[in-house]
């Protein structure tokens, strides 16, 4: 029994091994513990894989945010040389994500880098990029190394992280009143080679075309726009003056297509005297011979046209998609009277006449007397004066601001810089054929206009000549004022004329157009025409350049003309003039890359896709 009961029991120890060693064997539980450190390691990669992937993406999105202000800062640079202390370089690396930068990433080294390109979708209609051309956008790249912690026991230890952003100027209009005036004095008849062979006069007018193709006018969501609802507002100004009676040659643009002009002078006339801090701007009127004759003169070309405002401003002018045109919308006033295609045999030459070359107002010659006034010698024959011209445009400006709170005023002004207005061509001086050969025939305001009608400085009818003078003081009897309206010192008076708008609020670009370096070509002392072309009396500051009588050039004029050596632009290639009047703080010289460039002030940057061409 006992026997049986030991053997029965193991027996029984053998029945209950059996099963646990049979599942040690069997059981498929204790496999998976390989099986999820496996797991577990590709899980912990995986999230670190996702951590530090989402941290890289995390650091790439401020990037490009920093991408994105650099380039939007730096666009407004794109046409600054990349000499000047403040440009698209700079501008970028102020605002990228380098150490010391406005929007800086404390996590690493960032690395910046900025490149121009010119871009076609940014070209006028029918224009392209060549080899050479001006860039018109800027490229800033941001890039980064990121440091990992999971990927690290991968053996990636660190991730490459960029960013790139494509930006221009030519974004959303900003509200601006702008005044463009062109030299339309008998000298810009010359032809520059530079410029497609065209002449001077032309070349300037396709200036302007790229200025108003370049910016729509328009506010977004608004296609077509007026100057009641748009954002930008442009009139067209001239010098010297054009008349509007007794023969009405305004508004010029409205009447293109039937102009006929007569007459060694017309449609220009004697210069008209604009008060100083007028509040708006009509044309001057005056009298003649006892109140019998009235004429009048503007110096605003789009004055009275169907598209304009009280004021004289369009907006109008801009369709892009009119290749024909070159972008320009064929039945604005101020696109009749500038014309478009972009060249002077192009799809229309515009209407805006010019001076006739060597000017002599009525055929003025013979014996002074003390009835007579003439120019015996012909000297010069200037009638080129930009004081009167800046007063009439600051008081339309004036006008203009006050009709759209809120807007800005700027003036762009195109010459080169040479005053050579003789005091016979303002309203004291006006001669007339009849009764008698060079009869004086002095103007006076008309009732109701307001203006100047004597200058300030009385010229000698015994000394009319500025090749006859021993000294500038013979040319007048008393004291030589110099201060506006006179005829002398008409460099200075234009200086201070334009500081004059700056103090009023306008931000004055200033294109200097083959301006000259030399005292002898229209400003400084020292030359034989005292009357023609020198200044004889100190009477302005440089607040750009600093000068002295003996210093003081055509050049120098138009520097100081400007609001900054910032908004002072100079075409010094023109064929011909030698001139040597450098602009040293932008890479544009071509007279419509200056206008592209100035165009870009009246708008606000945009981002571009970095695939643009």
């Amino acid at each position: 029994m006992n026997t049986d009961h030991i053997a029965v029991a193991g027996n029984r120890k053998q029945n209950g091994a059996s099963p646990f060693v049979r599942s040690a064997f069997t059981a498929q539980s204790g496999q998976t513990l390989p099986f999820v450190a496996v797991a577990l390691t590709c899980l912990l990669g995986m999230c670190g894989l996702v951590f530090d992937l989402g941290h890289a993406y995390v650091i790439r999105a401020r990037l490009q945010n920093s991408a994105n202000a650099a380039a939007l800062a730096a666009a407004g640079y794109v046409y600054t040389s990349d000499s000047s202390s403040v440009n698209t370089t700079s501008m970028a690396d102020e605002y990228s994500a380098g150490t010391g930068d406005e929007n800086v990433y404390d996590g690493g080294t960032v690395s910046t880098q900025v490149s121009t390109k010119c871009l076609n979708m940014l070209m006028p209609p029918g224009s392209t990029c060549t080899t050479g051309s001006v860039p018109n956008a800027v490229v800033v790249t941001n890039s980064a190394t990121v440091n990992t912690v999971f990927m690290g026991m991968f053996g990636v230890k660190t991730l490459k992280v960029g960013a790139t952003a494509t930006a221009s100027m030519q974004g959303t209009p900003q509200p601006w009143n702008v005044v463009v005036i062109v030299d339309a004095s008998g000298s810009m008849a010359n032809t520059d080679s530079n410029c497609s062979g065209v002449s001077q006069f032309q070349c300037a007018l396709n200036g302007v075309q790229t200025l108003l193709s370049t910016d729509n006018p328009c506010p977004p969501g608004v296609s077509s726009c007026s100057p009641s609802n748009a954002s930008i507002r442009m009139a067209l100004f001239s010098f010297p003056n054009i008349m509007t009676a007794p023969t009405n040659y305004l508004p010029i643009a409205n009447a293109c297509s039937t102009m006929s002009y007569s007459g060694i002078a017309l449609p220009y006339n004697v210069n008209t005297l604009p008060p100083v801090g007028a509040s708006s701007y009509t044309p001057v009127s005056y009298r003649e011979w006892n109140g019998s004759y009235t004429w009048s003169a503007s110096y605003e070309i789009t004055y009275g046209a169907s598209d304009a405002d009280a004021n004289g401003f369009v907006s109008d002018y801009y369709a892009p998609s009119s290749t024909s045109t070159g972008g320009l919308n064929a039945s604005s006033s101020i696109v009749k009277a500038v014309g478009y295609g972009g060249n002077g045999s192009g799809s229309k030459v515009g209407c805006l006449p010019i001076a006739p070359a060597n000017i002599a107002l009525n055929g003025i010659t013979g014996t002074a007397t003390s009835t007579s006034k003439v120019n015996t010698a012909a000297v010069g024959e200037g009638i080129t004066d930009y004081a009167p011209v800046f007063y009439a445009a600051q008081a339309a400006l004036t006008a203009e601001a006050n009709l759209h709170p809120g807007s800005k005023n700027a003036i762009v002004i195109l010459g080169d810089g040479a005053m050579n207005t003789q005091w016979f061509y303002f309203p004291q001086g006006s001669i007339w054929q009849w009764p008698s050969t060079n009869t004086v025939a002095p103007s006076t305001l008309a009732p109701g206009s307001q203006g100047y009608d004597t200058l300030n400085t009385t010229p000698n009818l015994n000394a009319l000549t500025a090749s006859y003078l021993s000294s500038p003081t013979q040319e007048a009897t008393g004291t030589i004022s110099g201060v506006y309206p006179d005829f002398l010192d008409e460099c200075q008076q234009s200086i201070v004329a334009s500081q004059y708008a700056q103090s009023q609020g306008t931000t004055v670009y200033s294109v200097a157009y083959g301006a000259g370096s030399g005292n002898q070509s229209g400003c400084g002392s020292g030359g034989a025409h005292a009357d023609d072309y020198n200044d004889v009396t100190l009477v302005a500051q440089g607040n750009n350049v600093a000068f002295t009588l003996s210093s003081l050039t055509p050049c120098v004029t138009m520097e100081n003309i400007a609001s900054s050596l910032d908004t002072f632009y100079s075409d010094y290639s023109q064929s011909g003039s030698g001139s040597n009047c450098y602009d040293n703080a932008h890479k544009v010289t071509a007279l419509q890359d200056i206008f592209s460039a100035i165009a870009t002030k009246f708008v606000a940057p945009r981002l571009l896709p970095n695939n643009a061409t």
